[in-house]
């Protein structure tokens, strides 16, 4: 199989060391292998990601010596990709709006995980259509994914096998916020998949995230 690895930051800041560590493995991976490494700026938020905080980690990866194959994709000009894969997920029938507010969603009777994170406990999932007309009045709301009754297991270059039920360790999640902006988890799935992405390297914190089912792209 072919190799193609990526470095994909949020320019909200400087690079940390952490950042570059990532970049430097991803690097020498993909080109140990004689893949293709790509570079992908994720700046969905453009109020906390500017482009000159981007410019700045491109020449940082530059200065160390790292390069990428093909031209970088900026995330905050690809508004139409992803809202062609949105209505995709909606022609199926697996989104909803939620209406539930940040403090609602960290509420002591919303299930956490050992962790900490909160599960989301499905309270909009199946408001009726004049629920939902009568909430739409005093919130905008943001969009869901229903994730299936599913177990997903991959093999983790480092850790091995991983496991993880949807329903009961990731919950339905947030692909576009109220504010129209579209989420992490539905670009970066969009982006990986179009851009052929076989290899990924992340900290061990964002490891569930790849358990994540693969949304129809």
């Amino acid at each position: 199989m072919h190799t193609i690895g990526r470095f994909a930051p949020s320019p909200s800041g400087r690079m940390h060391l952490g950042n570059v560590l990532c970049a430097l493995l991803a690097w020498l991976s993909a080109r140990q292998q004689n893949g293709e490494f790509l570079l992908r700026i994720e700046d969905l938020d453009e109020m906390r990601c500017p482009r000159s905080f981007a410019d700045l980690i491109i020449d940082d990866l530059r200065w160390l010596g790292l390069d990428w194959d093909g031209e970088i994709p900026y995330q905050s000009e690809r508004t139409a990709v992803y809202e062609k894969y949105e209505a995709i997920l909606r022609e199926k029938g697996l989104l909803y709006p939620c209406f539930c507010s940040r403090a609602a969603l960290h509420a002591a009777s919303a299930p956490h995980l050992s962790d900490g994170r909160v599960v989301y406990a499905g309270t909009c999932r199946d408001l009726t259509p004049e629920q939902v007309a009568e909430k739409r009045r005093k919130r905008a709301p943001a969009t869901r994914v229903r994730v299936p009754e599913r177990t997903i297991t991959f093999t983790d270059g480092v850790y091995g096998e991983y496991t993880e039920t949807l329903t009961e360790e990731c919950g339905d999640f947030i692909i576009r916020r109220s504010d129209g902006v579209f989420a992490y988890q539905l670009a970066v799935v969009v982006d990986d998949g179009l851009s052929g992405v076989t290899e990924v390297v992340r900290g061990h914190d964002l490891h569930r995230q790849y358990a994540a089912p693969d949304l129809a792209v």
